[in-house]
């Protein structure tokens, strides 16, 4: 079985297209509004047995690697790997050998130190004094509670080793914590401690929703005001929008885009 078959098997193509389109329950099938034409009548069709969609409107249809291709204007492999992070199934780099497949547990492993370093600056506006006063500071500026939460903000202690000591009880090598960014060395190319300390942190994610960077609003004016995190395997910076993974679904529905400094 190839990598494809492997995902499209364990893939619930009515739980992917829900991801983007109201679906109501029709019989057999579940029906909606088509993302890829204007209707007022659902005409847009997702058979869960079949695990194609087709719409009788204005003919698309496919499996689900075509409608995440569609929805997400994304090649064949890009529409591979979107489904298969979300069905749980790491994609085996092919044509590259072991470098392949080193390069892609590198990659996974880059992406989970940053999911677990977003929860834990999330954590701190309520863990600690520090961080429950960066909340009050986020609250000042007029975001709520469910703002917050959305955008999962959070704060980077004052305590440089704090992230770096959660990193290596969760198992991660000194290695691969240097080449997230988040930690440097100290001058003397000893002791690595947190790039961000004292920071108001937004989390940037890829297209995909996953954690790829941070960027950090200093509370103190010792400092620089804004820091971001370095380019990596997993980032680079000219090729990511803030919050557009979130915002992909309203802008191919409103057909625009807003975009302001970040």
């Amino acid at each position: 079985m190839s990598q494809a078959e492997e995902v499209r098997a364990a893939a619930d193509i009515v739980r992917i297209v829900g991801d983007y389109v109201k679906l109501r329950k029709a019989g057999a099938n579940w029906m909606g509004l088509c993302p890829f034409h204007q209707e007022k009548t659902p005409s847009f069709a997702v058979h869960p047995v079949k695990q194609i969609f087709h719409c009788f409107g204005c003919g698309v249809g496919g499996d689900v690697f075509k409608f995440v291709m569609l929805i997400e204007n994304v090649s064949f492999p890009e529409a591979l790997r979107h489904v298969a992070e979300k069905v749980g199934i790491t994609i085996r780099e092919t044509g590259g050998g072991e470098a392949s497949d080193a390069n892609a547990r590198l990659r996974e492993g880059l992406f989970k130190i940053h999911e677990v370093a977003g929860k834990f600056f999330a954590a701190q506006l309520t863990a600690t004094a520090e961080g429950r006063a960066a909340r009050a500071y986020l609250e000042d500026r007029g975001l709520t509670g469910e703002v917050i939460g959305r955008f999962r903000l959070g704060y980077a202690p004052s305590d440089g080793q704090a992230l770096a000591r959660l990193l290596v009880r969760e198992g991660y090598r000194a290695d691969e914590l240097e080449m997230s960014g988040l930690l440097v060395r100290d001058a003397e190319g000893k002791q690595p401690y947190a790039r961000f300390r004292r920071r108001v942190m937004f989390p940037i994610s890829n297209e995909r929703g996953k954690v790829v960077a941070f960027a950090g609003r200093a509370l103190g004016e010792d400092m620089p005001k804004y820091l971001n995190s370095p380019e990596t395997p997993i980032y680079t910076k000219g090729r990511v929008l803030y919050n557009l993974h979130a915002a992909a679904a309203a802008i191919r529905r409103l057909d625009f885009a807003i975009l302001v400094e970040g």
